[in-house]
């Protein structure tokens, strides 16, 4: 590969992105990508460099890749005003916002969770565990998540499926990267998710509940007003993204690289105590959110490359995690490493995942659970190629089939 033919959204690069990430990394580490008309940031020190720096490099840029159609455009603009709270908000606003959002995920309120994710996850495995064979993504670490940040965010379990179709419409629409045809059903499945949680939300006004919706509910921004339904439901939309696609697109990874790496597998089945250590260097390996976007705010420079006011920028997550500069033999697994949960998965700087804490609980009670229950884990012969979502800012398998014998 060459540097003048890089391309970060041809489907070899989507797909399989780190021959790109070395390449940039050695040669060009601030990178113009004519094609999508954005800098690409792809080096540790650099990326951390830019995200500490937001009066620089804004947040207010939204995330996605290119316009969605026009017809799609049109619906959207039938349901909430665009309300940048969090993810695409800078400071001071930011900080307004996840003030309140901080009291959702005290340690202490995600820890109350911790029998509860080991619950849900035992009733998964008890749907698959005597036939020996299970598709993770779809039976267990899509499911797992998704129903602990539902439950939290109000949504009955008889409306998971329901819920689980709008995660996919949010992500495939910010994505960019989806037919004309999808985008426009994306619109409308949006629509409709706005439309429940307005429902939600006016129940839990006369009756909150002791949830992450009625913490928001509860809550006076800066002391003075409740949020509005556009505030509430935008950051709902956030918490269903970040809640479900993060956690569900590490458990399955996880198996996925214990099992190409058989002798980290032998260390924690001899040693649980090396599991949360483990999923902190999946986070790092397969970066859940692979990159986020930034719009510089005045003439600056990245690393001695100048950069114009009104640049795009990607910050380059699943490059980072990547870079041997702080990382040394990036591309393994290594429990021992002394910078084990440095790494830019949860983000880094102001923006740091106010969730990373729900992620990492989840993702260890999902590999304990499994090692309880499920016996010589294995590929299942001829039923994987390892594809991923089609997406540049997210990456998790497609599917990922296994077999196993039951304890």
């Amino acid at each position: 590969m060459q540097l003048a033919e890089v391309n970060a959204l041809s489907p070899e690069n989507v797909e399989n992105p780190y021959a790109l990430y070395q390449l940039l990394r050695d040669e060009s580490p601030v990178h113009w990508d004519a094609n999508l008309e954005v800098l690409l940031v792809s080096r540790y020190d650099d990326v951390a460099s830019v995200l500490r720096d937001p009066a620089t490099f804004s947040s207010a840029v939204g995330a996605m890749t290119k316009a969605p159609p026009i017809e799609a455009i049109e619906i959207i603009a039938n349901g909430h005003p665009p309300a940048n709270t969090l993810i695409t908000a800078d400071p001071p606003v930011h900080g307004g916002y996840r003030s309140l959002v901080a009291r959702a995920f005290t340690p202490r309120r995600v820890e109350k969770l911790r029998e509860h994710v080991r619950e849900v996850a035992h009733e998964l495995i008890d749907a698959f565990v005597a036939s020996g064979r299970v598709e993770l993504v779809h039976e267990f670490s899509a499911p797992l998540p998704l129903t602990i940040i539902a439950e939290q965010l109000g949504v009955p379990r008889s409306r998971v499926s329901d819920f689980k179709k709008w995660s996919d419409a949010f992500m495939d629409f910010i994505g960019g990267l989806a037919s004309e045809e999808r985008s426009i059903q994306c619109a409308h499945e949006i629509i409709e998710c706005q439309s429940y949680f307005d429902s939600r939300i006016e129940e839990y006004r006369s009756d909150p509940q002791d949830d992450i919706l009625g913490v928001l509910l509860r809550a006076k921004l800066r002391g003075e007003r409740p949020l509005d339904n556009p505030e509430v439901c935008s950051i709902l939309q956030q918490f269903m993204l970040a809640g479900n696609e993060t956690s569900t697109a590490a458990i399955a990874a996880t198996w996925r690289f214990l099992l190409e790496q058989s002798d980290i597998l032998d260390a924690v089945k001899r040693d649980r105590s090396l599991i949360p250590a483990v999923c902190e260097e999946i986070f790092r390996l397969e970066s859940p959110v692979q990159n986020m976007f930034r719009l510089s705010t005045r003439d600056c420079e990245i690393a001695g490359v100048p950069v114009p006011a009104g640049t795009k920028i990607a910050v380059m997550f699943g490059a980072a995690n990547r870079d041997p500069r702080a990382f040394p033999d990036p591309d393994r697994i290594d429990p021992h490493r002394s910078n084990v949960r440095e790494h830019m998965a949860f983000g880094h700087g102001n923006h740091f995942c106010i969730g990373a804490g729900l992620a990492r609980l989840e993702a260890c009670v999902a590999l304990d659970t499994l090692l309880d229950r499920l016996e010589n884990v294995r590929f299942a012969p001829g039923s994987n190629d390892f594809s991923h979502n089609p997406m540049f800012i997210a990456r998790g398998l497609r599917y990922l089939h296994l077999e196993f014998d039951a304890r």
